[in-house]
């Protein structure tokens, strides 16, 4: 049945796993592609270097083999594949656990099926990776319990590889260290354990500490900057568990929403209540293992704002194996709930899979439609496109094959310009001036290079508009619209 599972996870990852790349995975690629010595200059990436090893092998590997760069390939390796493996450490934890079967599989089948797991599990970002180590980890943890011999040394080898995945892995490595001293197990084997995965990073930590401050500068460069990449602390809280719930599906607070939470909270705040009375050894597990690294990086956050669904998807694989823990667990004693339960897990898990398969706005931004459309539909010696930002976006960079030319604002933000009109008077020369708004309610929220391109002569005549990535203003120095817009 498990591998019924996985090739069912197979089947829901696959559609999408071509589609264009964002902004943040344009850029993985970009400095993925580089050459090998290269790959651990990432100071303004602010993650571990594993993801983009790994992308590079994956890209070089494509190349030898005849697969080209294509996305669904540069995906596998480091995102597609981990997804899966982790939907069966998932199985096998369970196991480890001495959970029934029933509550291995149904685990494993809700994580197959989980949209935000499907999403991240095509994500060229190191999301689905991490969370690979981490279960893999844990189960070497239960098996280190139950002294197999090379358990281990198996989870200090994925407790190191899950450092160099994440930097939020640490919250993670902290439950589990905290579960084996709860356990009984001896003091100075968790420091062996402890100092030896630490020694494992201890080389990476000057480039851990450039990345903090290079981080740091970016935020006060760009005012707002923080409010895009997080969440007020409190939103956090609340919207964390709905989002292991709902997956990718937006959160509309309406009847709909509202019935299907009450049919998963309820049940599982209350099956988690019997549980702590009643399974006391279980609900430990889940205690140490989910809630310890959930509030401790939620603690954090408060100095250095790092919590988001995504970035916490190690938790995601636990959260289902509770979820399906208390289902078989009082399928009996409580079956109408246990029942209502199930039914709701599987039923949003479902709709969300298929609103992320057909909904546009729940997708990744579509820069290589975006790049066809404008290259056809514009001359390319009478074009320039301008960027509010330090550089070309990556994807950009990434998916022009006509060569188009651009002009940046060369900062992150564009109030720091001296003299945008003498910085922006080649545009003149062009027929057509194509402005990009994204990110420029942050970069430019006064608008001062849409000013700059009026004073030149333009008019703006049309406007292209892709989801997520919004506009694009089109600007000509004729005076009639351009009737193919």
């Amino acid at each position: 049945m498990i591998y019924l599972i996985l090739i069912l996870a197979l089947a829901l990852r696959l559609p999408l796993l071509n589609a264009s790349f964002w902004l943040d995975e344009a850029a993985q690629f970009i400095e993925s592609v580089r050459p090998l010595a290269q790959q651990f200059d990432i100071r303004e990436d602010f993650q571990p270097p594993l993801m983009h090893l790994i992308t590079f092998l994956g890209i070089r590997l494509g190349e030898l083999l005849g697969l080209g760069t294509s996305e669904w390939w540069v995906r596998f390796l480091p995102s597609l594949l981990p997804g899966l493996i982790t939907i069966w450490a998932t199985y096998r934890l369970s196991l480890s656990l001495k959970f029934s079967q029933k509550t291995a599989l149904l685990a494993s089948l809700l994580l197959a099926t989980s949209s935000l797991h499907i999403f991240y599990s095509q994500e060229l970002r190191p999301y689905s990776l991490p969370a690979m180590w981490g279960l893999l980890a844990t189960w070497q943890m239960m098996e280190l319990l139950a002294r197999r011999r090379l358990a281990a040394p198996l989870f200090t080898i994925f407790s190191i590889l899950g450092l160099y995945s994440s930097y939020l892995y640490p919250f993670l490595l902290l439950g589990q260290l905290a579960y084996l001293l709860a356990r009984k197990l001896p003091l100075a084997k968790v420091a062996a354990l402890a100092g030896a995965t630490t020694l494992g990073f201890l080389p990476w930590l000057p480039k851990f500490i450039d990345q903090l401050q290079t981080g740091q500068a970016l935020r006060q460069s760009m005012p707002g900057w923080e409010e895009v990449v997080s969440l007020p602390q409190f939103k956090t809280a609340l919207l964390l568990p709905l989002k292991f719930i709902f997956g990718v599906a937006d959160l509309e607070l309406n009847a709909g929403y509202l019935f299907l939470s009450a049919a998963v909270l309820l049940p599982l705040i209350y099956f988690s209540y019997l549980a702590w009375r009643q399974h006391r050894t279980q609900a430990h597990f889940f205690l140490y293992l989910l809630l310890v690294p959930l509030l401790s990086s939620w603690l954090f956050s408060f100095f250095i704002p790092v919590l988001q669904a995504k970035r916490a998807l190690f938790a995601l694989p636990l959260f289902f194996l509770l979820e399906a823990f208390l289902i078989i667990s009082y399928q009996k004693t409580k079956p109408h709930l246990a029942k209502v339960l199930l039914s709701a897990a599987l039923i949003i898990n479902l709709f969300s899979t298929y609103a992320y398969w057909t909904q546009p706005t729940l997708q990744r931004e579509d820069w290589r439609g975006l790049s066809q459309e404008i290259a056809a539909k514009f001359p390319v010696d009478s074009t320039v496109l301008v960027f509010g930002f330090d550089q070309p976006f990556a994807p950009w960079r990434h998916y022009d094959q006509a060569g188009f030319k651009t002009i940046s604002s060369g900062v992150f933000y564009a109030n720091d310009l001296e003299n945008p009109a003498e910085q922006f008077k080649e545009l003149s020369e062009y027929r057509y001036v194509l402005l990009f708004d994204y990110l420029r309610d942050l970069t430019d929220p006064d608008d001062i290079l849409v000013q700059v391109i009026l004073d030149l002569g333009f008019r703006q005549t049309g406007m292209l508009d892709y989801p997520l990535i919004g506009f694009v203003r089109i600007y000509s120095q004729e005076n009639l619209a351009l009737s193919n817009l």
